[in-house]
């Protein structure tokens, strides 16, 4: 079986240790990694190739879909994925992804895992140049180009529904941890259940956008005891971490973010009910 090799695409401010992480879990195990990218991204992880971003797409389709008039990073990505795959045979990764074996899959042409039970997850995909899918998946997303976006019209909702959710390998391979149970893997309480999720899992989706309207701090590192704190170990990236939250800081920031507010309402009032939480708990715990 050839290498696998993986590609994503950089803009903005420097890496944090969770993107470092994210690239060099690949690279640890010999996959061939590219990062695109319209300017040069300084400390680029070892083993990673640079590559110009204008193979692909020119800059100015940086502002091809906003979101309330702002331009979305976030589904520009998803359109330039999509246009990678007519150009290369690189699979995609976000920069949130984890890969945790070897990547010996053996799935030709298209590869596309269930994030969910009703939809595809677009965080490590790969979809054959020659699918009239992907042409349908390119001109519905050009004809959103310069209307007003929401959240995920780009990624997962719009693959799914090309696609459909048949497509999708089991979730378990990509995805072991639902988006539901995103935080469990910084909370030491559950490092078995996370171990046991990914035990036969080939990467591990983190779920960023669930992150930052929690207010984690990227510079952070996850709680000791924890089973992302034990992913980043064997990476090597915890040396990079400033401070790693205290365990019950983190529990804390849980409970009353998630488990209190509740599932139905907590992912849209984890930003209110946890930024202003985590801060009074860091200040107190780190003297910050």
């Amino acid at each position: 079986m050839s290498q696998a090799r993986f590609a994503s695409f950089w803009h903005g401010p420097e890496f944090s240790p969770y993107e470092v992480a994210s690239l060099t879990s690949f690279t640890a195990y010999g996959s061939a990694v590219s990062l695109y990218s319209y300017e040069a991204i300084k400390h680029l992880p070892a083993g990673v190739m640079a590559k110009d971003a204008r193979e692909i797409l020119p800059p100015d389709a940086l502002n091809d879909f906003p979101i309330k008039g702002v331009p979305s990073i976030a589904h520009f990505s998803d359109y330039f994925r999509y246009a990678m795959f007519t150009k290369s045979d690189e699979i995609w990764i976000d920069t949130d992804m984890l890969l945790l074996r070897d990547f010996d899959l053996d799935a030709p042409g298209d590869l596309i895992g269930r994030a969910t039970a009703n939809s595809l997850g677009t965080a490590l995909l790969r979809l054959g140049p020659k699918d009239p899918r992907l042409q349908e998946l390119r001109q519905r997303i050009e004809a959103m180009k310069r209307t007003d976006t929401r959240w995920g019209d780009t990624g997962p909702r719009l693959l799914t529904a090309v696609y459909g959710i048949r497509a999708g390998l089991p979730g378990s391979l990509f995805y072991p941890v639902h988006i539901d149970d995103y935080y469990k893997v910084f909370l030491p309480r559950y490092l078995d259940e996370c171990s046991a999720w990914c035990a036969n899992s080939y990467a591990l989706h983190l779920w960023n956008n669930c992150l930052i309207k929690m207010g984690v701090f990227n510079r952070i590192g996850p709680p000791a005891g924890s089973f992302l704190h034990q992913l980043f170990a064997g990476t090597g990236v915890n040396a990079l971490f400033r401070e790693f939250y205290p365990a019950d800081v983190m529990q804390t920031m849980i409970d009353n973010a998630v488990e209190k507010v509740g599932r139905d309402e907590g992912v849209r009032k984890l930003l209110q009910v946890g930024v202003p939480l985590i801060r009074t708990a860091i200040g107190r715990k780190l003297g910050g």
